[in-house]
């Protein structure tokens, strides 16, 4: 996607700049996102970017979705970092199998997705499917999602299931959220408002067919399915820093505005020192972000 399409969604992210602004103290006091904030994402179609067209979403490519998380994190880290982890997890609509992806992310406009990848959960195989017992952390938006994700061992009886080489065999399986207990220990200083706790679920079945393995190939052909998955989601996840030390920018150029440096009585903004500082701020920003949008560009032109 690119051109006035993608600039669409990059302006709703921006747009949403006042009401994140007026929702960052609730946010802190919460630690969580606000459901207005979250509806008004998802309303602005951002969590379906990356979900296939045919069950309704964008199927965009990567640099679009970065850069609306960028945009995010620029007022709220927090906001950003679920905007990225729902954004993201649309993604799986093109490894699960089709009448499991429709139940998801067919089904439901503005569905968001939250969870872990780690294999803290047991599945033990059953008729038709698994039976799930596990406790994950770090449940990102796991309190504004439909469907949570968890990372398990795969059990035949009390075995786990080896891979020819004696690893563990594991499997991400999808849980609605009704199914799944969130525990309340996010008490972190930074990224509050992400929610990120912990979450469990108890003699859970999940069929067979609502779960799967980036070890096995893409259920869908576009070239958004054929990078790297773990690659692609870090680049996601990447935007946060860019968008947080922007926003540190920001703060340090407006503060310059009316801050007097104690040692030359100048205003900041004609200090020698703090103008070298910010320039080289400035000079690492900027080539951070312009190494991660030249190798996603340079991604999606061979996978392309």
């Amino acid at each position: 996607m690119r051109g006035a399409r993608a600039l669409s969604f990059i302006d709703a992210a921006k747009g949403l700049a006042p009401q994140i602004r007026a929702s960052m103290e609730e946010i802190e006091r919460s630690r969580r996102l606000p459901l207005p904030l979250v509806e008004a994402m998802a309303q602005a179609g951002l969590f379906r970017l990356w979900i296939p067209r045919k069950l309704g979403g964008e199927e965009a490519d990567p640099m679009t979705l970065v850069r609306v998380v960028e945009e995010i994190s620029r007022v709220d880290g927090a906001a950003g970092w679920c905007m990225a982890i729902g954004g993201e997890y649309g993604a799986f609509g093109g490894y699960l199998p089709a009448d499991a992806a429709r139940e998801i992310y067919g089904s439901d406009p503005q569905v968001r997705t939250a969870g872990a990848f780690r294999p803290f959960g047991d599945a033990v195989t059953v008729d038709g499917g698994y039976r799930v017992n596990g406790r994950w952390p770090l449940g990102s938006g796991c309190q504004h999602s439909a469907w949570i994700v968890g990372g398990c061992r795969i059990l035949d009886g009390d075995q786990p299931r080896l891979r020819p080489d004696g690893t563990p065999v594991t499997r991400i399986l999808f849980f609605p959220a009704a199914d799944c207990e969130i525990l309340d220990t996010w008490h972190s200083i930074g990224l509050r408002g992400t929610g990120s706790h912990d979450y469990a679920v108890a003699n859970v079945f999940v069929p067979a067919a609502r779960s799967l393995s980036f070890r096995e190939p893409p259920t869908e052909a576009g070239p958004l399915y054929a990078m790297p998955t773990i690659a692609l989601f870090a680049t996601v996840l990447a935007a946060v820093p860019l968008g947080i030390a922007r926003h540190a920018i920001d703060i340090v150029r407006e503060l310059a505005r009316t801050k007097i440096a104690s040692r030359s009585r100048r205003g900041l903004t004609e200090d020698t020192t703090m103008q070298a500082n910010l320039g080289i701020a400035e000079a690492a920003l900027r080539s951070a972000r312009a190494f991660l949008y030249e190798t996603l560009d340079e991604a999606w032109e061979a996978v392309s």
